[in-house]
């Protein structure tokens, strides 16, 4: 607090604001009726001038550029700061010795607030007045897809001429998007419309110039059958050249549509199958003597021509049959003691060596068959005694071969 200006003498008797030690020290000297000594008086005014002394030196530290620390230069341009604890310091102002909103807009300098001093995303939409973005304040390609709301670019914001073909992506101008005659004949590059880009079926007939389609523009077997005409022909015709230039339909007869063959020069010696019966078919030990045909017409005959060598044990049948998908195909007739099949001989009697043991016989015959277009037919040859082998006689001999064909014919 500041120092009295009006200090004056005390009235008696004197009570002093703090009781301190030694303060009745001469009220006990009159009271026991001795005088103070010299050291009494000389240590209270020694005392007195000491505290005079002090004070005039506090108050001296005070003063102003006398402060601690003042003529420090490391202290140039900080503020002296207290913690409100009779604690003093030096510091820069710093953010925590402005108060929330000291600095009003009066006390920044023109163009002081510079882009680093604004945080990111700072500037809102509120803080920018309107019209305030010019041109100029757009980086160039800046304003990206994102950034243009749906429909908002208007055919008035569209210089004329300004869409060029990169900027069109593929299959973006739909039919419904062209104005009728908005696309005129100069708007289109030459040779710019390619396959691609016409939708199928859409080049109609009125579109295309008479004699316009050459036979260089023909692929060839592009004309298919259901592009030719056929009207005053039989079902089944075909269509024929006369070797001049001129095609007719003419009756199909006696087409091969197919030749399928099956050839097999295997044997097995001694060859027995004790259970082959003609109720019993069983196929060759070599492998099965069959061809599979998958006829490429229906009511198509099918001529089946077959030429089988075979051997037996003396003594004993050599009997096969033909089958079709596996069962009896063509057969004789039964008798009482006999089941009919395809081929059959019994070898000599009364020889040493019979035929079949040595040698072979051969059958052969050509068949007719039909069938259905698509679906396979299969035609087996099998055994139908138990010493009936195939190419060669049971026991020796020279081998051979034997074959089976099968001819599809468009009749």
């Amino acid at each position: 607090m500041p120092l009295p200006t009006n200090t004056s003498r005390p009235s008696l008797p004197y009570v002093p604001t703090q009781s301190l030690p030694n303060n009745t020290r001469y009220g006990i000297l009159t009271t026991s009726m001795r005088p103070p000594t010299a050291e009494m008086l000389d240590a209270e005014f020694n005392a007195l001038t000491d505290d005079v002394n002090m004070l005039a030196a506090a108050i001296n530290a005070v003063q102003a550029g006398s402060i601690p620390g003042a003529n420090d230069p490391l202290n140039a341009n900080k503020v002296l700061k207290t913690d409100g604890a009779n604690n003093l310091s030096w510091t820069y102002v710093t953010n925590a010795e402005i108060e929330n909103n000291a600095v009003v807009e009066q006390k920044l300098a023109a163009q002081s607030v510079t882009t680093p001093k604004i945080g990111d995303a700072a500037v809102t939409t509120q803080k920018i007045a309107q019209n305030a973005v010019a041109t100029n304040q757009i980086i160039d390609a800046n304003v990206t897809t994102a950034k243009l709301a749906d429909a908002n670019v208007t055919t008035t914001k569209i210089a004329d001429a300004n869409i060029t073909t990169a900027k069109i992506a593929n299959q973006a101008v739909t039919q419904g998007q062209i104005a009728n005659a908005a696309v005129g004949t100069n708007q289109l590059i030459d040779a710019n419309v390619t396959t691609p880009k016409i939708a199928d079926a859409n080049i109609t007939t009125a579109k295309i110039a008479d004699n316009a389609i050459i036979t260089a523009k023909l692929n060839n077997q592009a004309v298919t059958t259901p592009k030719i005409s056929s009207a005053g022909s039989n079902l089944g015709d075909v269509l024929t050249s006369n070797g001049a230039g001129a095609a007719s339909f003419l009756a199909n007869i006696g087409k091969v549509l197919q030749i399928v063959s099956y050839e097999d020069a295997a044997f097995v010696r001694n060859e027995y199958d004790a259970a082959a019966s003609p109720t019993n078919l069983l196929s060759f030990k070599t492998a099965p003597f069959l061809l599979r045909i998958t006829p490429r017409k229906t009511n198509s005959k099918i001529i089946l021509f077959y030429s089988i060598n075979v051997g037996a044990y003396q003594n004993q049948y050599a009997s096969i049959t033909l089958c079709k998908n596996n069962l009896p195909f063509k057969v004789g007739q039964d008798d009482p003691s006999y089941k009919g099949v395809t081929h059959s001989i019994y070898s000599q009697w009364g020889r040493q060596y019979s035929d079949g043991q040595y040698g072979c016989y051969n059958f052969s015959s050509i068949f007719i068959d039909t069938g259905v277009q698509g679906t396979q037919i299969v035609y087996e040859i099998k055994k139908a005694m138990p010493y009936t082998g195939i190419n060669s006689g049971y026991s020796g001999g020279y081998a051979s071969v034997s074959v089976m064909h099968a001819i599809e014919i468009d009749i």
